[in-house]
């Protein structure tokens, strides 16, 4: 059966990365990325805000205890909170408020700018992850020149955020909020998964969509157990057992291999362990010993 192990000495680096590049932001970290508790545990003791979406992850982020928690999405319900980003002017809030930028005409998320001019805000916010930096760059002017028109004193970047974005950040004069998911997580997992067949270039693993479910911005790497050290001379398309085209994680250069060889698969740790399904196969199981390991690297 496939095993998830997870470095959280991974999540405590990244954490400190983006702290040191941004000391003086609020750094939420995207809940819907990793539900995992040691994970949230773990960003908890460092220092992390956590953002959510939902009222089932607002209980999530209550029980681990974060402190605090900036809330996105369609919740009506008034939940305590550091900020809640509305999707309704006329929302009622108990905490910061914040004004979630509309980027596109047809979108369901957001407000307009009309709307956002009606009223004063604590926050404007953009959250655009997929943009090129040319893109983004134009959203946070935008939000800028919102933000002083309505005396927002506060600007959520959302997620996304890479080093050219990082400068643009730095020179704004408003309080800043972040809300990294994949940056945080997706290095600290990797999947141990075994060869079942191979079928001409495909390569044919036992584990699928229902775990590798959210393939767009994802960057697996792929490496034989035992065979790091060989050229990588042979390219196959990584596939799972679900009976569907779809069901492939890319091509990727391997040495030769055969069935019951085993891959590892690295960076699969954003919006695959919080998607997973029981979908025709069993979700990969948590291996215990390996993740107390890496718990161990911790520095106290």
């Amino acid at each position: 059966m496939p095993e998830i192990i997870i470095h959280l000495s991974k999540v405590k680096e990244n954490y400190e990365r983006l702290k040191k590049a941004l000391p003086n932001a609020i750094i939420a970290y995207a809940l819907k990325a990793n539900y995992d508790k040691r994970i949230l545990k773990t960003l908890k003791e460092q220092g992390s805000a956590v953002e959510i979406c939902s009222e089932y992850e607002y209980e999530i982020a209550k029980k681990i205890g974060f402190e605090k928690i900036i809330i996105n999405g369609f919740i009506t319900k008034q939940l305590k909170c550091c900020l809640q980003n509305v999707e309704s002017a006329e929302q009622k809030v108990l905490g910061l408020r914040g004004a979630r930028m509309k980027l596109f005409k047809d979108s369901k998320i957001g407000l307009n700018e009309k709307e956002i001019l009606k009223s004063k805000w604590d926050c404007i916010s953009f959250h655009s992850s997929r943009a090129k930096t040319s893109e983004w760059k134009k959203y946070l002017k935008k939000a800028l020149r919102l933000a002083d028109k309505t005396s927002a004193g506060i600007i959520d970047a959302g997620g996304g955020i890479n080093e050219e974005k990082i400068k643009l950040l730095k020179k704004t004069d408003k309080k800043l909020i972040i809300e990294p998911g994949r940056a945080l997580v997706e290095n600290a997992c990797e999947l141990k998964t075994r060869i079942l067949m191979i079928k001409g270039k495909n390569v044919i693993i036992d584990t699928g969509i229902n775990f590798f479910n959210k393939l767009s911005m994802s960057k697996y790497e792929v490496e034989v157990i035992g065979k790091e050290n060989e050229k990588k001379n042979h390219v196959y398309r990584v596939c799972g057992p679900i009976p569907t085209d779809i069901d492939n994680i890319g091509k990727h250069n391997l040495p030769r291999v055969k069935a019951g060889d085993c891959l590892r698969i690295k960076n699969c740790g954003a919006y695959t362990m919080s998607m997973a399904s029981n979908w025709t196969r069993k979700k990969p199981r948590i291996n215990a010993k390996e993740w107390r390991n890496a718990l161990r690297t911790l520095p106290p």
